[in-house]
């Protein structure tokens, strides 16, 4: 993010930098939201996006140049019902952050499972300025609990339908 993209996204807004971590110079929190593994993106108030950062790009395919200036939605698989939206943006654009599970889609129209956190980015006032995404596919994740639930579950199962008594003792046979 070089300078101009960075002022640009939080014009008319307090540096995060400057609010955030007084004692860090702007050109190292810069780096730091750079080089952050979590997909990060900063929205108007409408969800236009004004700044990914390069883990955006990585989890998404959506170049920097591709996203700007793109409604967020771009990576929206519209799956959810359309309640679930409304509740979403109702709480954000309240002030509230959000957080929770999405099921979002790659600019190649392949689709992850998303941790999803949205926070307001406030002014003096407590009116809504912008909005900072971040995100992680946790897909992989998702799939590995569901596989170690599934084992669980049928070894309970074969541990329950035995015909036999287990008996757990200690190293003194009790």
């Amino acid at each position: 993010m070089t300078s101009n993209q960075f002022q640009a996204a939080t014009d008319g807004a307090p540096r995060a930098a400057e609010v955030l971590l007084p004692s860090v110079h702007p050109q190292v929190f810069q780096q730091t939201v750079n080089q952050a593994d979590m997909a990060i993106s900063i929205t108007d108030g409408q969800g236009n996006i004004l700044y990914v950062n390069p883990a955006f790009t990585r989890v998404t395919g959506y170049a920097s140049d591709e996203a700007v200036g793109r409604n967020q939605s771009i990576v929206s698989n519209h799956s959810m019902p359309r309640d679930f939206y409304r509740a979403l943006w109702q709480t954000i654009s309240h002030g509230e952050p959000w957080s929770g599970h999405l099921v979002n889609r790659r600019k190649d129209g392949s689709k992850y499972l998303a941790e999803l956190s949205i926070s307001p980015v406030l002014n003096a006032s407590g009116e809504v300025l912008n909005y900072l995404g971040m995100h992680r596919d946790i897909t992989d994740l998702h799939r590995l609990e569901s596989q170690v639930r599934n084992q669980k579950a049928l070894i309970e199962s074969v541990v329950d339908a035995a015909p036999m008594v287990i008996a757990l003792l200690d190293a003194d046979d009790r």
